[in-house]
Formats: C-alpha cells, sequence, structure tokens
C-alpha cells in the first residue's frame, strides 16, 4: 500500500485503511488520515474494465459536467457527484504494480442502501436518476469511451446466450429446458429497444448502465437523494435501459438470487414510487418513444441480466462470482420469474406511466 501512498498529497499521514462498501467488481478501501479526512481507495478489476484510461476519463468528463452545472445554478457542487483526488502528478489515476487505481474524497453525512427501508427512499431513488439524466441532457455525448462495447444490448447478449447453449461444457443444459424455451419464446422482443436507436426514434443518452439502489447516495438527515455513484460504466445508451434496471432491483420484492420463486413478485406501488420521481425530473426531457417504453426496458432489462446469468451457467460459470454450482441457474430462475410479474402487470404498468405523465403537463 505504501507504493499507492505515496502517489498522493496525503500519502504520509495515512492513520487507517481498511475494506469498505460491498461492491463485488473492484478492491474498495476507506482511507482515514490523521487530520480526519476520508477518502474513498480502489483498485479498477482489469478484467472486467479492459480500459481503465477511458474509464477514468469518462467519469472525470462527467463529474466535472455536473458539478459545474450545479454551480451556475447557484448550488453548492460539492455533494453533486463524486469528486476525483488527483495524483501528485494532476492524474486521476495511479499505476502501482502493473494495477489501476483512483481515490474519491468520501461524502461525509451520506449514505447508500441495500434494500428499500422505507418506500419513499425508493421514490428519492427515481428522483436521483431522472436528476442525472437532466444534468448531461446538454453533454457532448461525442466525447464519451464505449468502455464495454454491447453492455445493454438485448440482440447480442441473445446471441451470445444462443452460443453458449452449444458450448455446455458440464452439461448442464439437461436441468435448464423451461428456462431456455422462456429466453426462445421471447426472441422477437430483444430488438424493440435497438432497433429504436438504430432508427433514431429514440435518443442515445449519456446513460449509468448500473442504476442499482445501492449506486445512489442518500443524505443521512434530510433522507433527500444526493447523486449518483459507481460510474465505471457511464457510457452513450438508452435511457430505456436504466430505468429498467432501476426497476429491476429496487422494485421486486426478493433478492436477485432468491431460490424461492414464490417470493419473487413486482411491488407495483414502488415502480410508482420510482417512476413518479424519475418523470418529475425526465418528463419535458424524454420523446414519447421513451415514455411508451419505459415498462418494456424494465422488461428487457430484466430478461437480458437472465439471459447473462444463464449464459455464464452454460460457459461453466467464469463471469460471475458464485457460491455454489447452479447459483447463475438460481440467479436466472429468479430473472425470469420477474419478467413475468412485469408480463402480468404490464397494462396496470403502462397505466401508471400515463397517469404520472397526465398529472405532471
Amino acid at each position: 500500500m505504501q507504493k499507492i501512498f505515496r502517489q498522493y498529497s496525503f500519502g504520509n499521514e495515512i492513520k487507517s485503511i481498511n475494506p469498505f462498501g460491498h461492491g463485488h467488481i473492484n478492491k474498495t478501501y476507506l482511507v482515514v488520515t490523521g487530520h480526519g479526512e476520508r477518502f474513498i481507495l480502489q483498485r479498477i478489476n482489469h478484467d472486467v474494465f479492459k480500459k481503465p484510461k477511458e474509464v477514468m476519463r469518462n467519469i472525470e468528463l462527467v463529474t466535472k459536467h455536473i458539478r459545474n452545472q450545479v454551480k451556475n445554478e447557484g448550488k453548492d457542487p460539492s455533494r453533486a457527484a463524486l469528486e476525483i483526488i488527483p495524483t501528485i502528478n494532476k492524474k486521476t489515476y495511479a499505476i502501482v504494480d502493473d494495477y489501476y487505481w483512483r481515490c474519491y474524497r468520501y461524502v461525509f453525512g451520506a449514505r447508500t442502501y441495500e434494500i428499500i427501508e422505507k418506500p419513499e427512499l425508493f421514490y428519492e431513488v427515481g428522483k436521483a436518476v431522472g436528476v442525472f439524466q437532466k444534468q448531461l441532457n446538454e453533454f457532448p455525448i461525442g466525447k464519451l469511451h464505449i468502455t464495454i462495447p454491447d453492455f445493454h444490448n438485448t440482440p447480442v447478449r441473445f446471441k451470445n446466450f444462443v452460443e453458449a447453449t452449444y458450448i455446455d461444457p458440464d452439461n448442464v443444459g439437461l436441468n435448464t429446458f423451461n428456462e431456455v424455451k422462456f429466453v426462445f419464446d421471447r426472441k422477437n422482443i430483444m430488438n424493440v429497444i435497438t432497433d429504436m436507436l438504430d432508427k433514431n426514434e429514440i435518443p442515445e443518452r449519456v446513460t449509468h448502465n448500473d442504476t442499482k439502489l445501492n449506486n445512489i447516495m442518500i443524505d443521512e438527515n434530510t433522507n433527500k437523494a444526493i447523486c449518483v455513484i459507481d460510474l465505471d460504466t457511464v457510457m452513450p445508451g438508452s435511457v430505456l435501459y436504466d430505468f429498467g434496471d432501476a426497476i429491476r432491483v429496487g422494485a421486486s420484492t426478493a433478492v436477485e438470487d432468491e431460490p424461492d420463486l414464490s417470493r419473487v413478485q413486482l411491488d407495483v406501488s414502488l415502480f410508482e414510487l420510482f417512476s413518479r420521481g424519475f418523470l418529475e425530473e425526465t418528463h419535458r426531457l424524454l420523446n414519447q418513444k421513451e415514455i411508451d417504453h419505459l415498462v418494456e426496458g424494465a422488461r428487457l432489462i430484466t430478461l437480458e441480466c437472465g439471459m447473462r446469468f444463464l449464459t455464464d451457467y452454460f460457459k461453466g460459470n467464469t463471469y460471475f462470482s458464485i457460491s455454489y454450482p447452479k447459483h447463475n441457474l438460481v440467479r436466472a430462475r429468479a430473472q425470469f420469474k420477474l419478467v413475468e410479474e412485469i408480463e402480468k402487470n404490464y397494462s396496470k404498468l403502462q397505466n401508471i406511466i400515463k397517469n404520472i405523465i397526465n398529472d405532471l403537463e
């Protein structure tokens, strides 16, 4: 660690360093100095993020844009976005022993949540995801790097899934007939979002691509959302996937690896809370096609995640970390059950969106 600390001006003042958070991708530490300052130190996972310089460039551009916009509005920019701590060489990252490291200033008086402890928190999550879109609406999207090609591209994920069913090195396919059929029964909807993007019916926007509940910072005193964090996957994409991914995780009544499928349901009230918070910030920003397909975004991203879990199961569990041999199969089944829940409530969810829009106009 001393090699890393020497890259930063506070390197000689370290009081303690301890593992921090619940992330599974990057190694994260909380650093405390003798003066009481706190920093978040992370080692970027090169296996997942193969272009760490481009990842950091995207984060630098987006956070600077957000802080400048908030400052121009006469508000405090210090808690509006993550603040990258530069190295002594004025870089956004440090390279130590062939690993890339980065450092953020710790945000005092705020926290993230792993589960929805109070329903109103999900309304705040919706507002945060919506504010993120508003803040970056005028951002020159051409400046962003594609750090993970086809990250949210459902047809490509389907193609990868089909190929994986033929690989199956451990002959697990015998256990997955129903799951494979579930995916193939929905092959005709895989292209809905990508086709609209290709035809310019919906715009490509700056998207977060990982809008889980625990990526939203909430003020501990006011319970209001502060900002969106974990910006590693910020890239050009469709806002429909961002909306959908938040619903997939936050409006489900169960964790994504719940083995008891009877517990996996869609909480329609949470869907409404998130949607209201999100649309309060974005209803004048989104075009009609985007509004009309928000529910479809939730269905497609949930289906896509299930395919990804099942793809990894067929390929020998080489991407997602597992706790037992069938872990990815259990995850896939839970996602597919949630897809069914979205489909069962599809008309009701569409009406919720329409009613919120009518209230806001």
